[in-house]
């Protein structure tokens, strides 16, 4: 049993870390269309040249008819079906109003939209080619935004994905394991000695944590390197300032396990109260999917709660933003107001359970 739990807290996050970070993404690549081209000129095929040279999308065989649009985009064959209706070449020569129809399987709301930010951009393209002539000059509109990315100018999600899962590692492992040594002692009876020991309460907690924040510290390091060697994400920032963070970091998080183990009696029921109470909230309401910012009422409160929703800018700020001591110092500051709270309302879940 000893040898399976240790090798659970030692290589557990690295296994899960390297499941996540190859296979969870946000990246929409290798997008399915097809094409309905009713004018088969020169000029048609200049602007399907802005699709089908890009590296989003895989082009399928030609479309017939409405009929075969549908029935493609229901069974999944394609994403995208794009329309090009006859005199589309003289319309654009003589100025005159041309229109392209695109049909986008909506059955995933965040693909969808995706998709649709691919074809307005390609259709920009086009409109901005200079090869693109009309005997009428379109009038300069009369303002105009430049929009410019920075730190993750190619939008590779593994840049934000493999840092943010270094965070819910982090909440994770080090909080089931801290709540199964509690939960462990009530099991077998021997947190009974604690009673007629000259040991208080809070040396006891301390001295179950403690172990566990080395632990966590390993589990950290393997996954930074991880990071760095497997996954390719450089470290720009300060990696001082990414330790200090993290010290703080799995210190609240294994207080987190020590407030939980004090509600259970079982250690399964600690395993599965624990990691229901720490992936959902870090997933859902730590800014992992959706900003905090951007949550309101309860969801809010449960965000603002949660360690990681501290940590995780920390990793990834030092990550991909460079970002150094000064930056991340109030969020230090914030988790570390999270080790005395927790510590304290455990002490005194304790002492009633005593009673």
């Amino acid at each position: 049993m000893i040898p399976i739990r240790l090798m659970f807290a030692l290589f557990g996050t690295t296994l899960l870390m390297i499941v996540f970070g190859f296979g969870i993404s946000t990246d929409v690549n290798n997008l399915t269309f097809a094409v309905l081209d009713r004018d088969q000129t020169p000029d048609s095929r200049a602007y399907l040249e802005e699709l089908r040279g890009s590296p989003y999308f895989v082009e399928k065989p030609p479309l017939a008819d409405y009929a075969d649009i549908d029935r493609r985009l229901k069974n999944g064959e394609i994403n995208a079906s794009i329309e090009i209706p006859p005199n589309f070449g003289q319309d654009i020569k003589r100025g005159q109003p041309a229109w392209v129809s695109a049909w986008i399987d909506g059955a995933m709301p965040f693909r969808a939209e995706t998709i649709r930010s691919y074809l307005q951009g390609m259709h920009q393209l086009y409109l901005n080619d200079p090869a693109v002539k009309t005997t009428h000059a379109a009038p300069p509109p009369p303002a105009d935004i430049e929009v410019r990315f920075k730190y993750n100018q190619d939008f590779d999600s593994v840049f934000a994905m493999v840092p943010s899962t270094l965070a819910m590692m982090l909440a994770l492992f080090p909080a089931i394991l801290m709540a199964l040594a509690v939960v462990r002692e009530k099991e077998l009876g021997s947190i009974t000695n604690l009673y007629v020991t000259p040991v208080t309460r809070l040396e006891f907690l301390i001295g179950k944590q403690l172990p566990y924040v080395g632990v966590a510290l390993i589990n950290f390091v393997v996954m930074f390197l991880l990071a760095i060697f497997v996954f390719g994400v450089p470290l720009k920032g300060s990696f001082l300032a990414l330790l200090a963070g993290t010290i703080i970091y799995v210190f609240t998080t294994t207080g987190y396990g020590m407030l939980i183990s004090t509600f259970c009696s079982t250690q399964i029921a600690a395993l599965f109260g624990t990691a229901i109470l720490t992936i959902l909230p870090a997933q859902q309401f730590s800014g992992m999917m959706t900003p905090v910012s951007s949550l309101s009422g309860t969801a809010q409160i449960i965000g603002l709660g949660f360690p990681m929703s501290y940590y995780r800018p920390i990793s990834v700020g030092v990550f991909t933003k460079g970002l150094g001591f000064s930056d991340v110092g109030p969020s230090i500051l914030t988790l570390i107001v999270f080790i005395p709270v927790l510590t304290a309302i455990s002490l005194v879940l304790l002492r009633k359970q005593e009673r």
